[in-house]
């Protein structure tokens, strides 16, 4: 009886688990404003026609992301699934890999475009800021103190 009812709250317990996991999947509360765009947003102070030119910036850019992150999935399962493929070659593991560096390559030069884009929405003083900003987060933990990542070492255990 005892083993039962302990089973039976377990099984309780998973189903609200997957539940909220199903919810907080599904719905992606405050999916809209994630931090980066509100900190950025925030940060550079930007007046409301600044504020929507902004958005279809971030947006145009997170779609291209998107759509280079998922080709970039793609070629890796690709890659993978042939772990065990003898007659998976030399040639081909370098023409996949090649095409997943491009992909690489095409993606940083998306971020670049993106922060070029919205410094030509920027003023002279958010445009310092800005470059602040990108400063910090390509040093993180040399005294960039802003944002969701402080930066700077662990705290000890």
């Amino acid at each position: 009886m005892k083993k039962n009812l302990l089973l039976t709250i377990f099984l309780v317990f998973l189903m609200v688990m997957n539940g909220v996991l199903l919810y907080l999947f599904i719905v992606k509360p405050e999916g809209n404003n994630r931090p980066p765009r509100k900190f950025i947003a925030e940060q550079l102070n930007l007046d409301d026609n600044q504020l929507l030119k902004f958005r279809v910036i971030d947006k145009e850019h997170h779609q291209k992301m998107r759509e280079m992150e998922m080709d970039s999935r793609e070629l890796k399962g690709l890659l993978f699934s042939n772990l065990d493929n003898p007659a998976f070659t030399e040639k081909k593991l370098d023409s996949i890999t090649i095409l997943i560096g491009d992909l690489a390559h095409n993606k940083e030069k998306e971020v670049f475009s993106y922060f070029k884009e919205l410094e030509s929405i920027c003023n002279a003083k958010q445009k310092n800021k800005l470059q602040k900003i990108v400063s910090g987060a390509l040093r993180p933990g040399l005294g960039a103190g802003h944002g969701p990542n402080q930066g700077g070492p662990p705290p000890p255990r």
